[in-house]
This record gives structure tokens, C-alpha cells and sequence, in this order.
């Protein structure tokens, strides 16, 4: 596949239509670090969901350059954002992921974020939005009816988290420090306070609703000028590598 300099691939997993059985691929293609960490985790479903995400990001990558899916290697920036190291051609990627859905995010150039979650925990969110949120969107999210809080606050926690990791920031960058408004078009849109250097025209958001239960949001920094430029294609896979 080629990426256009404005091109933004959308790559999504069912973790419940991969067989179980091309786990010894996919460990086959992992590095001795990635093999190291799987192991770490408790239970055997999280090995296995970590299995199929690193088999995607290796697999998606190789669909966008001649490179075996074993030879990507990949280093972590100053606040843990992952890049790709030496890639034949200039490659940006991000990951998130469920419990039942892995997304990849893949640009040649822009920063880029991206976070999915499963909407029907049981978490309290009105209480992790009342404490961690901005004031604005605090006071937005209880102005709306009961019945609409809760879809709203994910269309937040999303658009946040996919902001900070664009950003290459991450948490740092604390979660009450910059805002989520939708304009009259209903588009998503960011604002700042004193504490972050940045420009909202910079960035791009869009939200999807990619599975049953499931609210994903896409951050992009592309420049005021690019944003009608930008083309989004999403694409569902089951990882199978070379």
C-alpha cells in the first residue's frame, strides 16, 4: 500500500476472531524485549491480546514498506510514545486497545494519536470526570440530560487521550489543562490553558464508533492549512505476517 503525504490508515482488530492457534506465529516475529514483556503479564488472555497487537503493528507497518515484519525495531520517546526506528520510508503510527479491539493508526509524517474504550464499564465516570476533567467540560458534561452524560464523557476521555499521545506529551501534560468543546458543526474541537504551549488551529480530531459499545477518537497535528487535505480510511484485519 503507498500513503499519500495527507493519508491517515485506520487499522482495527476483533481480538475474538483471531485463532488462538497463530499465537506461536506471532511470538515468532516479536523481539527477544517484546517476548520478555508478554510474559510478565498474569493471565493468559492479556499474553495473548499483547501477542496479536504487536503482530499488527508489525504487520501493518510491512503492508507500507518492503521490510519483513521481524525487522521493525522501535524506540520510546521522552514520555514513552513509541516510534519506529529506520524505517524505509517515513512511517508515524499509534496504538490503542480494549479488551476485544486493537486499533492502528498509521501517517507518513503528522503526529498521531488515537484511543478506543469499551463504553459499557462500570466505572463511575461522572466522578472521574468531575476530578480529573477541566472545568468547561465539567460543567458542559452536566449540563447535558442524565441519559447523555455518560456518552459524552467518553467522547471526552477519548478526544483526551488521543490528544496526549499525539501530543508525545502524554499525562504529563495533566488532564484538566486543555478542553473539549464541539463547535455548531458539532465538530470536536481543543482549547488551552496557560500551562500548554500549543495552537488549536494545529490540530484535527475525529471520533468513530467503530463496534457495538466501543467509542474511538482520532488526534492529528496537520497545520491549520492541511485539515481539508486529510484522507481517512479505516480498515478491519486479522494480523496474518509473512
Amino acid at each position: 500500500m503507498h500513503l499519500m503525504e495527507n493519508d491517515v490508515h485506520i487499522w482495527n482488530v476483533d481480538i475474538s476472531h483471531v485463532d488462538p492457534a497463530l499465537v506461536s506465529l506471532y511470538r515468532s516475529i516479536m523481539s527477544a524485549e517484546e517476548l520478555e514483556r508478554n510474559q510478565r503479564y498474569r493471565f493468559e488472555k492479556n499474553r495473548f491480546s499483547d501477542c496479536v497487537t504487536r503482530a499488527l503493528v508489525r504487520d501493518v507497518l510491512s503492508k507500507y514498506a518492503d521490510k519483513n515484519p521481524k525487522s521493525w525495531r522501535f524506540a520510546k520517546g521522552e514520555h514513552g510514545k513509541p516510534e519506529v526506528v529506520d524505517a524505509p520510508v517515513p512511517l508515524r503510527f499509534n496504538l490503542s486497545h480494549t479488551s476485544d479491539h486493537i486499533v492502528c493508526v498509521v501517517t507518513p509524517n503528522h503526529n498521531v494519536g488515537i484511543d478506543i474504550e469499551h463504553t459499557a464499564r462500570k466505572n463511575d465516570v461522572l466522578a472521574i470526570a468531575n476530578r480529573f476533567f477541566s472545568k468547561r467540560e465539567v460543567i458542559d458534561l452536566f449540563k447535558l440530560p442524565i441519559e447523555q452524560q455518560s456518552d459524552r464523557f467518553f467522547d471526552y476521555w477519548t478526544l483526551k487521550e488521543a490528544y496526549m499521545k499525539a501530543s508525545g506529551e502524554g499525562i504529563s501534560l495533566g488532564l484538566g489543562n486543555f478542553s473539549f468543546y464541539f463547535d455548531e458543526s458539532k465538530a470536536a474541537r481543543i482549547s488551552f490553558g496557560e500551562t500548554i504551549n500549543d495552537n488549536p488551529k494545529s490540530w484535527y480530531f475525529q471520533q468513530f464508533t467503530p463496534a457495538a459499545d466501543h467509542r474511538m477518537a482520532l488526534a492529528i497535528c496537520c497545520g491549520h492549512n492541511n485539515r481539508a487535505k486529510l484522507t481517512i480510511s479505516q480498515f478491519a484485519t486479522i494480523p496474518l505476517v509473512a
